[in-house]
């Protein structure tokens, strides 16, 4: 029979477990949104604007013009992966260029759930 010890600590491993699991379904660790909002605001803006609806100055010059997060037709086209791809990899035919040599792949995370929490106000 397992002494009272085994027990509590098999029962406390797996509610760790249990509670990692939980915790990474949900929403972002709250450190990364400062870092996504930083790479957005230092790298995006520009293009996408502050409020991430496209509206600026350098959108005049764009054809295609860069993508507004705000409005619902993007939202429901623009899935995480899409998004994580396009800053990695660029976007053909368009002014957005990749980013995978300039930023970490936990940067790019992080700016994509910057956008998708905050400009898009989308839960993943």
């Amino acid at each position: 029979m397992p002494s009272c010890k085994k027990i509590i600590r098999n029962t406390l491993g797996y509610l760790i477990l249990a509670l990692n699991t939980v915790a990474a379904n949900h929403l972002i660790p709250i450190s990364e949104v400062p870092l996504g909002e930083k790479i957005y605001h230092d790298r995006c803006e520009v293009c996408h604007g502050s409020q991430g609806d496209g509206k600026t100055f350098a959108a005049n010059a764009l054809f295609p013009p860069p993508k507004n997060f705000t409005a619902e037709a993007t939202k429901k086209a623009l899935p995480r992966e899409r998004m994580i791809r396009s800053v990695t990899r660029g976007r053909p035919g368009t002014a957005m260029m990749p980013w995978e040599s300039i930023l970490s792949k936990q940067e790019i995370h992080s700016v994509v759930n910057y956008i998708r929490q905050i400009l898009m106000g989308l839960q993943k």
